[in-house]
């Protein structure tokens, strides 16, 4: 008697919930048999996924209602957890000019929204805070009226395990869909998309360049995490240079210059990010140092600045160590780069949220 064996993939299943499965076997004579129930249970995902991010609309802004509705469908995010705005199109909005828009967020999202995503490129501050961290965590007053080289509260997400970080710890993560123009906008969006379960391997570039307090990161970063210490999909690199040319295999970019040279020379793998830590970064479209903004030109999927003078603290900058580490586990970008940064009251983050490249893609065959 011979029966043929094939294979079946079962796809749509729901990550931390349990199935039962029978096979049935069919002889190519006699009658089809079967096995007994088989059980399971598929691990559960980190962090946001599209039903849990809440995307955040500028209705005075029309690329932002062009952006909204093509990350929208995108990213099939419900239409209940669109929220629609109607603010100035301007480079900074003021306390007073910020609470009416938060309390409206907060009030239009319901409590299983864990993450937002802001699709637009102005305003990306409120006075001395990014309006990122402003939207989680709320205004930070106490450092605009003594000082920005001050320290606010910390984020309570630092390099923490929580995967809902709304319910846990009543905060929402945002991160801003920004770019020099509406197209480089949604080329973000594309990258970020295409990244998902990809499992690239490559390098993470920290540079130790000609600007001493500006490579900080470099100057601290453990010696012990050099190599596939951190992550087995990455290289881990001090590189004393200014900067990387003709890469295609730059995941990870921690740059310590004001403004970096032969950034689109190089080609990102999607889901990439890159920043560099200097003052202004994050003042995105009014900067006398480099915006942030040309990474995203460049090539990568997310970034990073901050909007006031920081000063030379590491723990106002993404932590390579933490960064690489997350994202290679299978963490969002959203997550990842949020975990990495202590301080975040003026840093911007940038970039398509929910970019995985390294997810987890369950099958049963």
């Amino acid at each position: 008697m011979k029966s043929t064996v094939g294979s079946y993939k079962v796809t749509g299943l729901h990550n931390g919930a349990t199935y039962f499965f029978t096979v049935v076997t069919i002889p190519e004579t006699g009658p089809a048999q079967k096995t007994p129930q088989i059980m399971v249970t598929l691990p559960q995902r980190t962090g946001p996924q599209p039903r849990q991010l809440g995307l955040l609309i500028n209705d005075n802004d029309p690329d932002s209602v062009i952006l909204g509705e093509y990350y929208r469908r995108r990213r099939n995010i419900p239409l209940e957890n669109i929220v629609h705005l109607n603010i100035s199109k301007v480079i900074q909005l003021s306390r007073a000019e910020f609470q009416p828009l938060k309390v409206q967020v907060d009030s239009m999202l319901s409590e299983t929204v864990q993450a937002l995503a802001i699709a637009w490129t102005m305003p990306s501050r409120v006075e001395c805070n990014s309006i990122t961290s402003a939207l989680a965590l709320g205004f930070m007053e106490g450092p605009c009226n003594t000082g920005t080289c001050a320290w606010a509260t910390s984020s309570p997400y630092y390099a923490s395990n929580s995967t809902q970080p709304f319910s846990d710890l009543r905060m929402r993560p945002a991160m801003m869909l920004a770019a020099l123009n509406i197209e480089q906008a949604k080329q973000l969006v594309d990258r970020g998309i295409a990244s998902d379960g990809t499992q690239p391997r490559g390098s993470a570039y920290i540079m130790n360049t000609s600007d001493g307090i500006r490579s900080l990161r470099a100057r601290v970063f453990p010696s012990g995490n050099l190599g596939t210490n951190l992550s087995s999909y990455v290289d881990v690199q001090i590189k004393n240079a200014d900067w990387i040319a003709e890469t295609t295999d730059a995941l990870f970019y921690f740059q310590g210059l004001l403004a970096v040279s032969n950034i689109d020379k190089n080609t990102y793998p999607p889901g990439a990010v890159a920043d560099h830590l200097t003052s202004y970064g994050g003042m995105l479209t009014d900067s006398y140092q480099m915006s942030a903004l040309q990474f995203i030109a460049g090539g990568t999927t997310g970034t990073f600045g901050t909007v006031s003078e920081p000063c030379a603290y590491a723990e106002k900058f993404p932590n390579p160590t933490i960064m690489i580490s997350r994202y290679t586990k299978g963490e969002t970008l959203i997550e990842a780069y949020w975990k990495s940064v202590l301080q975040t009251f003026q840093g911007v983050f940038v970039g398509e949220p929910l970019a995985n490249p390294w997810k987890q893609i369950v099958s049963f065959h």
